[in-house]
């Protein structure tokens, strides 16, 4: 009995915690990370004459600055256009630092217009403040730089590159020629082939290496605790993760591999990745740089050093990955170009993803046949609900046993002062009844895990992404668009207006969805026994109120699975009760209203 009463106790402190964490998280962190929002500076306009000269500003002499600043004003660009993204080269430094992403828009309202210049947004010029690009040059064995983010190559054939034609680029230093042809397939990815050719009368040591660099935090990041946004990079088989957090702190990284991998900085949804060389060996490292001009993030790779004799020459082949975390899009990259854990760019999680996985395959699959997300998102909770059907089918009818034992346990509690000789009775009447007070809580646990997986997969997939369910629902991934400070999407206010009012918007935003969880949350605890301690049914009495306000921030898709989930669990439970002669709240309804007495199932 005394394992029965720490298991109640056990339950009811989880329940305070998480009660407490998401008051502090509605009162507390929302605020803060609000005030820490609009406390970040504008960000400046793109220019087309004078962008800042790019790479070691901050090591740069005097005349090397001069140079590189006039630089700018004669930069080139080879524009770039495929159907899924669009943008340009700078052919100062050869890097990637434009790219668009077609058909992924900052907001419904874009999608919905098809406004291109509403589309996402990943390379940006460094002129903007925010700048994020990738290339790959060539250094000598020492170290030494070769090429730079300065380094001006020609270009020597082609126009325009698309995937169906390929632009050759090419540059000249220390009697090394170095020709590069840049390709990009319809998807995400451009290939480097270099070839150095050794035009000097002596030996030399080249190695290649690539450069990712992001000058400054994102402004999209979500700032989930459940969530990875950072640095990820692969070594043959491992995975190596580290947030933005840390990585502002001062975190580095290096690895060696021979077994292929990649490195890059990743946001929710987006991914901009380095991919050297599959064939050869490689290392693969991290840093942060602070300057006066903000913290830069530097992930980088460094290929196999190649001597190349007089008249020699060697081929490189280098990928940068610029786009959305499209699973089967990865896994396609992951299986054609042997990238080891490509897929893995999205946050599975470290524990649960042996969950996760097949939830989303399940999903998915589904959503092929059904073509609404959301409706296969109701599919997927039936054939959760189904494989939990007897362990829940338990579960309840020991919770209806317990109901009929209500009466005589507040008897005993009433007639017996003595603590130990109330536990003592109590365990009798379990024992003649038959019934274990656990078992009714041990469905709860098994099904935490798998709760938790469905969540963390709908929450980080871009699938859902601006995917519309039915009625007033345009976007599974957000939180649903109706709210009490709109008047239920009567007036045209949007919840992010609403929420940013002190106090009152954790109010005025919650929705339509949010009050339908509170409402079959409530529905679903009145059928079963109620606590018979007055401070444990205070609590369980609020819990409904609690998470109708916790649920408001939460995407539209979560919700349904957790509205349709409690109504599902409502119509199995009431199943089981009048089977086990229990009379429920409906039943006790049905008959107010038709004045007939209802009769229980044996």
């Amino acid at each position: 009995m005394e394992q029965q009463t720490s298991l109640r106790n056990l339950v009811i402190a989880m329940v305070l915690i998480g009660c407490i964490m998401a008051i502090w998280s509605i009162f507390v962190w929302g605020p803060e990370e609000r005030s820490r929002a609009a406390a970040l500076p504008a960000e400046p306009a793109v220019t087309n004459s004078t962008e800042t000269a790019s790479g070691d500003l901050d090591t740069l002499s005097p005349v090397e600055l001069s140079d590189a600043i006039t630089a700018t004003q004669s930069d080139q660009r080879i524009e770039f256009d495929g159907p899924s993204m669009d943008g340009s080269i700078l052919l100062r430094g050869a890097r990637v630092d434009y790219l668009r992403l077609r058909g992924y828009y900052q907001t419904i309202e874009d999608k919905e217009t098809e406004n291109h210049d509403g589309e996402v947004v990943l390379f940006q010029p460094e002129a903007t403040g925010d700048g994020f690009y990738a290339t790959y040059g060539w250094q000598v064995a020492d170290g030494g730089r070769l090429t730079n983010a300065q380094s001006q190559w020609a270009l020597v054939e082609g126009t325009q590159l698309t995937p169906e034609t390929p632009i050759t680029l090419q540059h000249t230093v220390a009697g090394l020629v170095i020709t590069r042809v840049v390709e990009m397939d319809e998807n995400f990815m451009f290939t480097y082939t270099d070839t150095v050719q050794n035009t000097s009368g002596s030996e030399v040591g080249v190695q290649p290496y690539g450069m990712l660099r992001q000058f400054g935090k994102p402004d999209d990041l979500a700032n989930f605790y459940i969530l990875h946004e950072g640095l990820v990079a692969a070594t043959g088989k491992n995975l190596h993760l580290a947030k933005y957090g840390k990585l502002e702190d001062g975190d580095d990284f290096s690895a060696n591999t021979n077994d292929g991998g990649w490195i890059g900085l990743t946001s929710k949804y987006w991914l901009g990745a380095l991919v050297p060389d599959q064939r050869y060996p490689f290392s693969v490292e991290y840093e942060t740089v602070n300057s006066t001009r903000g913290q830069e993030f530097r992930a980088m790779s460094e290929g196999a050093v190649t001597v190349l004799a007089p008249g020699e020459s060697v081929t490189s082949e280098n990928r940068i990955f610029g786009g959305a975390k499209e699973s089967a899009t990865l896994r396609a990259y992951q299986d054609e170009l042997g990238i080891p854990r490509f897929i893995d760019a999205i946050d599975w999680g470290s524990m649960f993803f042996w969950l996760t996985k097949p939830f989303f395959m399940v999903l998915t699959f589904i959503n092929g046949i059904v073509g609404n997300f959301g409706v296969a998102i109701l599919i997927l909770t039936v054939i959760v609900k189904g494989i939990f059907f007897p362990i829940q089918s338990k579960a309840y009818q020991s919770m209806a046993k317990m109901r009929e034992l209500a009466e005589p346990m507040k008897k005993i509690r009433e007639e017996i002062e003595d603590k130990q000789e109330q536990q003592r009775r109590m365990a009798e009447l379990y024992k003649e009844k038959k019934v274990n007070p656990v078992a009714g809580c041990l469905p709860i646990f098994i099904q935490i895990p798998v709760f938790y997986g469905l969540y963390k997969t709908l929450f980080v997939t871009i699938e859902m992404r601006h995917e519309p369910f039915f009625l007033w629902i345009n976007d599974l991934s957000a939180p649903d668009p109706t709210a009490i400070g709109n008047l239920f999407g009567l007036i045209p206010i949007s919840t992010d207006a609403l929420a940013a009012i002190p106090l009152l918007g954790v109010v005025l935003t919650v929705g339509v969805l949010p009050i339908l969880y509170g409402l079959t949350m409530w529905a679903l605890q009145s059928m079963n026994p109620p606590p018979t301690d007055e401070t444990q049914k205070l609590i369980f009495g609020f819990l409904p109120i609690i998470f109708t306000f916790v649920f408001a921030g939460f995407a539209a898709g979560l919700v349904i699975y957790w509205v349709w989930s409690n109504f599902l669990s409502m119509i199995q439970q009431y199943i089981i009760m009048r089977q086990n002669g229990v009379q429920t709240g409906l039943d006790r309804l049905i008959e107010k209203f038709s004045g007939k007495k209802g009769e229980a199932g044996g």
